[in-house]
């Protein structure tokens, strides 16, 4: 046959007619065989790529390349606060320069000026007078009264001086308020000693009509029974005072006839703290 083999195939039927009387024919389908069904094309294996990374690869290079580009960026801030802190610097640095210039100009004509400035403070005679000092220093004097006990001293002999500060009849008179210094040493001196005798070394303050003991030694038992040696023996007083204004000062004993003689060995007098 030669149909078109693209149809379908016709069935071809066959008939036996032996034996006078029909029979059941029996037919066959006898397909036409089928023309070859062509098969899929066999996948080529992928062909082993040199140039171009695999795609894994280039999503990585990728997030590479993002993180590079932050870096960079922050970098690039970086610098510009670094450029923009030298640039301001280097401002300041002219500004200062340029104030320099100026004072260094202003300078020599001000100290050219014979304009008369004003003084401010005290005049150097009144600070000489601020910077008067209230001390004395008094030695001892040879005549003592034995009435009233107060001892006498010498303010203008050998060392003694007095200076912001009074001295008459035995007492010093301070005439500013404040701290004071206040000392006084005495020395005993007598032929013959008896152990029972003592004697008293006191200083006493008097303000507005009222004395009042401010320090005060008292000994005895001085010497031995029996002594025939001269004996001598001395007390010191030493102390810091609040005074006030026109405050007297006075040094009294218990036997003023027993002072000793000698001038350094007796001595009386103050100093001003503050």
């Amino acid at each position: 046959m030669n149909g078109n083999l693209s149809h379908s195939p016709q069935p071809v039927f066959m008939v036996d007619s032996g034996g006078g009387h029909p029979k059941q024919h029996r037919y066959y389908h006898q397909q036409l065989p089928r023309p070859p069904v062509p098969r899929p094309p066999v996948p080529r294996p992928p062909v082993p790529c040199w140039t171009f990374p695999p795609a894994r690869a280039e999503m990585k290079n990728r997030g590479w390349g993002r993180m590079n580009g932050g870096i960079a960026w922050v970098l690039t801030l970086i610098l510009l606060l670094v450029f923009a802190a030298l640039g301001l610097g280097a401002y300041q640095i002219l500004r200062l320069q340029t104030e320099m210039e100026r004072l260094t100009q202003e300078i020599p004509t001000q100290m050219q000026s014979p304009a008369p400035q004003k003084q401010i403070g005290l005049n150097p005679a009144e600070l000489n007078k601020n910077k008067q000092n209230s001390a004395a220093h008094l030695i001892g004097r040879a005549d003592q009264s034995t009435s009233s006990g107060i001892l006498k001293w010498e303010a203008n002999l050998g060392d003694a001086f007095t200076e912001g500060v009074k001295y008459i009849n035995g007492g010093l008179q301070v005439n500013k308020t404040g701290l004071y210094f206040v000392y006084s040493r005495v020395e005993f001196l007598s032929p013959k000693c008896n152990p029972r005798d003592s004697y008293t070394h006191l200083m006493s303050r008097q303000r507005t009509g009222h004395n009042r003991i401010i320090m005060e030694d008292h000994q005895e038992g001085f010497c031995t029974a029996g002594s025939k040696h001269p004996w001598m023996t001395g007390s010191h007083l030493g102390s810091l005072q609040h005074l006030k204004q026109s405050d007297w000062l006075f040094v009294n004993v218990s036997h003023p006839h027993l002072i000793s003689k000698n001038y350094h060995s007796n001595y009386f007098g103050l100093f001003k703290i503050n």
